[in-house]
């Protein structure tokens, strides 16, 4: 049981979402997480968007034993 955490921009033109989905349904063991981020594209690189990836990240470290 591993933690699996996607995160995926809700305006991404080049990997729709439902491929993030497809990805998740392989780990059925683990305890999942899609993040969609709101208007963010494919590379998610805006200062909001990090910082959206930043707190993610720390979350998951936090709740990691």
């Amino acid at each position: 049981k591993i933690p699996v955490t996607m995160v995926h921009g809700q305006k991404d033109e080049v990997v729709p979402i439902k491929y993030s989905r497809e990805v998740l349904k392989i780990f059925s063991k683990a305890k999942k997480k899609l993040n969609i981020i709101k208007k963010g594209d494919h590379s998610l690189s805006s200062k909001k968007n990090l910082n959206i990836i930043c707190k993610e990240l720390d979350n998951i470290i936090k709740n990691t034993n």
